[in-house]
């Protein structure tokens, strides 16, 4: 598990304020591409959609598929962070064991280390934040909506409530 601490002094450093947030850095970062050199790697590696919502997303976001199997790949504009998720159906997508990865997933691991990202897992992103953003009510406000997307459910647990909703 990444540090917490730290990773609210990395999200209070790019954003300049908890209470009123900068957002410059997106429009700076999407200009830029700065991993498109990495993105030309996953392409070698897999097909690749590029889905990012400059409106919600503070994080690139992409679909691969290989082989009939699909991820969502986050790459944060924040700093060099990475969240991966098995697969795209927001009922389905669950964390990729780092345990037992799938070829696929051991390649796509090693590709960001070579590219310096750290790979966040589920109990470090579901951390409260303080940053105030647009869509996400303060009392869910975590790790990821700061350094991935801002939507007030986190992509994980629209499975969960989808699966709550069913049993009523």
């Amino acid at each position: 598990m990444e540090d917490t601490q730290r990773l609210l002094n990395v999200i209070q450093r790019k954003y300049k304020s908890f209470e009123e947030p900068e957002f410059w850095f997106v429009s700076k970062m999407i200009s830029s591409q700065p991993y498109a050199p990495m993105v030309s790697h996953l392409q070698k590696l897999f097909t690749v959609q590029e889905t990012t919502d400059p409106n919600d997303d503070v994080s690139f976001v992409y679909t691969l598929s290989k082989s009939r199997r699909e991820w969502l790949l986050q790459l944060s504009m924040v700093d060099r962070y990475a969240v991966v998720l098995r697969g795209l159906d927001p009922v389905g997508c669950t964390f990729v064991s780092w345990d037992s990865p799938t070829p696929e997933e051991q390649a796509l691991r090693e590709l960001l280390q070579v590219h310096h990202f750290t790979i966040l897992d589920q109990q470090t992103l579901e951390q409260p934040c303080p940053l105030k953003m647009h869509n996400t009510d303060p009392e869910n406000m975590c790790i990821y909506q700061a350094l991935f997307s801002d939507v007030d459910v986190l992509p994980w647990e629209t499975a969960k409530r989808h699966e709550e909703k069913k049993e009523k």
